[in-house]
């Protein structure tokens, strides 16, 4: 019997849509081997979900502590895995969906919560499994080497890439950029005459038509990017020297892609994936971008002009992650599979 996979995840403009695009990668991981259902709640921005994917909606009217008979009533447990990837898919979740038969992987961020799942993947290398609560059964996925991306972020991730200067920046602050980081990074930039080119890509529930008029007002220096397919998010990132973005999974890209990055973080989550990358040298850390003064961006982009600190970065990144991670999901999801059939 050939198990299914169901892919399980919500985001709107509260919660972000971070756990939606992270299942995304591992759908282009599995879809060729595996037949596959997308499942998120009614309240998540479904535009956002590929149109080729199979997806079911669970209706508002299911609460979260019913979700688990809900799916044990509509996908047979025998037939199906769950990949699940949110905060709120809590110890009692997990410990329900295993005790319906299902067998689970969980995505997690910030090993807080007794593990029930077969596997536990958190591509940040901050943690060790002694960092986490789990069962006797539960196997681990851990580190960058089992980053969450996309197929043509993992194929460039082998290529060599080297930065002599800084002209052309990259911004992006996740689906709502909620503090509006886009636009004070880019007013800052603005400031800086070396700058040619401001490429901003914006998520779906960024809301603030203040970026739109600034691009109005310097249509040469300033290009705003919105619902970029992975290919175009990737030649977006190619055409930049320097990326302006937070420790979430646009880190992860731009590593691949290798350039010059200026990061931070401003939730608790990116901190352990922040302390991981600086320590390795892969990028120029500001902490805490709720405290940052974006002002001072034309004092940091100065470094730059050293060509050596340029290629340190790029060359640290390649360290980091090396496009293999394919194969490694592929493996674990097929040694989950044997055990189970």
């Amino acid at each position: 019997m050939k198990k299914k996979i169901i892919f399980r995840a919500d985001g709107n403009t509260t919660t972000g849509l971070g756990h939606l695009y992270r299942l995304f990668a591992l759908v282009e991981v599995f879809k060729d081997s595996y037949d596959y259902m997308y499942i998120t709640q009614s309240s998540s921005n479904t535009e956002v979900i590929p149109e080729d994917f199979p997806l079911t909606i669970i209706g508002q009217e299911i609460k979260l502590s019913e979700e688990p008979n809900w799916l044990a009533n509509n996908f047979d447990p025998e037939k199906h895995v769950i990949i699940a990837d949110g905060y709120h898919f809590t110890s009692l979740y997990q410990k329900k969906i295993k005790e319906l038969g299902f067998s689970l992987v969980y995505i997690d961020d910030l090993a807080r919560e007794h593990m029930y799942a077969d596997i536990v993947i958190n591509h940040s290398s901050s943690y060790k499994i002694s960092d986490f609560n789990h069962e006797k059964h539960t196997k681990f996925a851990l580190g960058t080497e089992y980053a969450l991306l996309r197929p043509l972020f993992l194929k460039i991730a082998k290529e060599k890439r080297s930065i002599t200067s800084i002209n052309e920046v990259f911004i992006c602050f996740g689906g709502a950029d909620k503090f509006n980081f886009s636009l004070k990074a880019t007013k800052a930039l603005l400031d800086v005459s070396q700058i040619e080119k401001i490429h901003i890509v914006l998520g779906a529930a960024y809301d603030d038509g203040q970026i739109n008029r600034l691009e109005q007002k310097f249509p040469t220096r300033i290009q705003i990017h919105r619902n970029l397919s992975e290919k175009d998010l990737l030649e977006t990132m190619k055409l930049c020297d320097l990326a302006i973005a937070p420790t979430s999974t646009i880190l992860y890209e731009l590593t691949c892609v290798k350039m010059v990055i200026i990061s931070g973080y401003f939730v608790y989550n990116q901190k352990s994936v922040y302390k991981w990358f600086n320590e390795r040298g892969c990028f120029y850390g500001i902490d805490d971008f709720c405290d940052f003064d974006f002002n001072n961006l034309k004092d940091i982009i100065v470094k730059f002009t050293d060509v050596s600190l340029l290629k340190s970065y790029t060359d640290n990144q390649a360290k980091c992650i090396d496009g293999n991670q394919k194969q490694r999901f592929l493996q674990l999801i097929n040694d989950l599979m044997s055990k189970v059939n």
